[in-house]
């Protein structure tokens, strides 16, 4: 596991979604998942990843890419920690705008970003400037 400089904020768990719906949406394709995240992280202004006191938790692939999980809710960056195993990490809460800062520094430094994975690390994979446009043009759609 690899790590990225931490944030400020440590969030406690609180949310309304069950567990079931956690669970429903966890087994939705990768690309229904993406669309749900970028709807959700729009709606709520905020992002949830998984940190520790090193940074924030990074996953890999076999061509050694790195990769951040990212969550629309705390809830499901709980649920995922806990089935993935990942216990020595907490969760934690970005800021939209600061999320929208960061990808364009995570393009450069050739980070991928892992979009609402499940505890199997099954889930939509993508470059940090596709996601900054999708939350860009949802963001747009919403203020009209």
């Amino acid at each position: 596991m690899r790590h990225l400089p931490a944030g400020i904020l440590t969030f406690t768990i609180c949310t309304t979604m069950l567990p079931p719906e956690i669970e429903k949406i966890f087994k939705r394709p990768g690309e229904k998942r993406y669309d749900y995240f970028i709807k959700e992280v729009v709606k709520n202004e905020e992002v949830f990843g998984l940190a520790d006191e090193e940074g924030w938790a990074l996953l890999g692939d076999d061509l050694d890419a790195d990769i951040l999980p990212l969550f629309p809710t705390a809830g499901f960056a709980e649920a995922f920690r806990q089935g993935a195993d990942l216990r020595e990490y907490q969760v934690e809460i970005l800021d939209l705008n600061e999320l929208m800062s960061w990808l364009e520094d995570m393009e450069e430094d050739n980070l991928l970003i892992a979009v609402l994975p499940n505890a199997h690390l099954n889930g939509a994979v993508v470059e940090p400037a596709h996601l900054r446009a999708d939350l860009q043009r949802e963001f747009d759609k919403e203020s009209d």
